[in-house]
């Protein structure tokens, strides 16, 4: 007995012995009090056993008489949530007052790299255990406003990563009335994305980018030879979408609901799990999803057939408004009453998870999914890379539909095109271009700016330091190893019927292999494909006739709504056979 109490002691001493060494002075820092308190804790064990008192209740029990007084009903009348106490995340996980710590140990210490078994609440007979990947592989969370539902689903997120490593068990949060259920747990270590109803566009991505990683543990468990990702040697966390107001994600996104039956339907072997939660479980779940989800809990309900649809009785609808977290769980094997757990500071529980991934020196697990496109963007950023590379020169920002990166095109492969109306951000484009590819090496850059209200504005400049006066004509132009010429206003130049000396040095240069042409033009007619060029930037005309003859594609013209259309320098990057979306960068933001 006296070993078995003494060895916690000394592993905290020999801790801070070793963090000394090594200079881990804020973690030592962090275990003393921990070791002050688990002396003062076994002095006082030893005068109880000297001065034996009254047993007391364990915290996780000692509300147990205020829940009755609350409900006013018997503990011992059958399947009546009122016989559980209350209790909490702290007391379950056996948080002391270095949660961080406990944190560590859960992590170090289970035998298999996942444990989707956490407790979320009591029954009248101690703490109920629900494990997602057995029970379920999804969960159906049903509740009226105020029985509880947010807390259940904060607390069960909580729970799932404290006992779990961030590379086990990620989040992915959907949060569908006004963002605040899940702001507190966006800050876990193990969250790879979080939305809202706020910003419908950043929700449509998250949608994406699941059916994405769908694909992505397919083609991994295929390419593995394997039947689950269970089977793998090295499997992909596991990923966990919690979805707060399932009906106003219905209701706002019903295009995108087929990707979560997808993803209900093949989650289990994938390793990707969905927990729903809605006010009224009743027509706004699919058949189809419903049929993959083996866990149901029923908080407070108004209606009977609301608990019937998930309990296959009324029980759930006589919980009584004044005890938040009743609950009943049916997982398809019984009928459970518990009361969900509560938590004392949430804060202080995520903070302390978020430092015991600190203190494993874990890998940062990369987000599922990046914000959309902003609104502006400086070319101040990437002052430096265009003198870096010389093959592709930035221009600003891709998004693929889930993430964000560099738009840069190649000045060595032919003529670029610049479509779109007046203001839309065509000359900033090819001033920022210019910029750039004039730093760029093994390129020439001359910048022309064609006829603009009936008189000439500038004939040509020179961009680089190459032997070519500021002000030479268009066919008198030097042959370096690369020649870029960058022409504004190209609509007249490139009309077959102009035969003026300008017009036709232009269209020579489109068809010579040894010089890169970047014009802009206000209407794509004149633009052959792919005779004058193959890379086009395209700025959209609000007009879809307009929009397909000029080459967007359909599906990322839909992408766009009003807002996009007002916004100067978003439009299409189309390169070869690929097309997104982009934000073209403004200079001197």
């Amino acid at each position: 007995m006296v070993f078995a109490t003494v060895c916690p002691l000394a592993a905290q001493v020999l801790m801070i012995v070793v963090m000394a060494i090594h200079g881990q002075w804020l973690f030592a820092a962090m275990i003393i009090p921990g070791a002050i308190g688990y002396l003062a804790s076994m002095l006082s064990s030893a005068s109880a056993e000297k001065h034996p008192s009254q047993p007391t209740l364990s915290p996780a029990h000692e509300h147990v008489h205020s829940a009755e007084a609350i409900t006013g009903e018997s503990p011992h009348k059958p399947q009546s949530m009122e016989a559980a106490p209350t209790c909490t995340v702290e007391a379950l996980l056996d948080f002391d007052h270095l949660p961080w710590r406990t944190i560590i140990g859960y992590w170090t210490r289970q035998s298999h790299p996942v444990d989707l078994a956490v407790p979320i609440g009591m029954t009248a007979h101690g703490p109920f255990i629900l494990d997602l990947a057995k029970q379920g592989p999804h969960a159906l969370v049903a509740g009226t406003t105020g029985s509880g539902k947010s807390v259940l689903l904060q607390n069960w997120c909580l729970m799932l990563a404290a006992k779990n490593r961030p590379e086990s068990v990620n989040f992915v949060f959907l949060d569908f009335k006004g963002g605040s259920a899940f702001q507190s747990l966006e800050q876990l270590p193990h969250t790879v994305g979080s939305v809202s109803d706020l910003d419908l566009a950043h929700a449509a991505r998250a949608l994406r980018a699941l059916e994405t990683e769908l694909t992505r543990r397919e083609q991994l468990v295929a390419a593995a030879k394997a039947s689950s990702i269970d089977d793998m040697p090295s499997p992909p966390a596991r990923l966990i979408v919690v979805i707060d107001e399932f009906h106003a994600l219905k209701d706002r996104l019903a295009n995108y609901i087929d990707r979560l039956t997808r993803i209900a339907s093949l989650g289990r072997s994938l390793g990707m799990h969905v927990i729903a939660c809605t006010q009224n479980p009743i027509g706004q779940v699919n058949a189809d999803m419903k049929a993959n989800m083996s866990i149901s809990i029923c908080l407070r309900v108004r209606d009977r057939m609301q608990s019937v649809e998930l309990l296959g009785d009324g029980r759930a609808a006589q919980i009584s408004p004044s005890a938040p977290g009743a609950a009943f769980c049916n997982d398809a094997e019984a009928i459970t009453a518990l009361r969900c757990a509560s938590i004392r500071d949430i804060a202080r529980v995520q903070r302390h998870i978020g430092w015991a991934a600190r203190f494993m020196d874990g890998p940062v697990q990369p987000l599922l999914f990046t914000a959309p496109l902003p609104r502006k963007v400086s070319d101040q950023t990437k002052e430096t890379m265009a003198g870096m590379v010389s093959d592709h020169i930035w221009f600003g920002l891709a998004d693929n539909g889930i993430t964000l990166g560099d738009a840069a095109i190649s000045l060595r492969r032919g003529n670029v095109a610049v479509i779109g109306a007046m203001g839309r951000g065509k000359t900033t484009l090819l001033n920022v271009l210019a910029k750039h590819a004039a730093n760029a090496s093994g390129l020439a850059v001359y910048l022309y700016i064609a006829q603009r209200n009936g008189r000439v504005v500038q004939r040509f400049r020179a961009e680089t330091t190459h032997d070519a006066s500021p002000n030479v004509r268009m066919r008198d132009v030097p042959k370096p190893p690369h020649t870029v010429w960058i022409v504004d206003d190209a609509d007249d130049l490139l009309d077959p019927f102009n035969t003026a000396t300008e017009a036709l040095a232009f269209r020579r240069a489109l068809a010579d292999s040894e010089t890169s042409v970047v014009f802009a033009v206000s209407a794509p007619r004149l633009v052959r494909v792919p005779e004058h060029c193959t890379t086009r930037i395209i700025f959209p005309f609000a007009d879809r006739t307009t929009d397909l003859m000029a080459g967007i594609p359909a599906d990322l013209l839909h992408q766009f709504g009003a807002t996009d259309m007002n916004i100067a320098g978003r439009g299409v990057f189309i390169d070869g056979g690929t097309a997104c979306l982009v934000q073209c960068a403004a200079q001197n933001l």
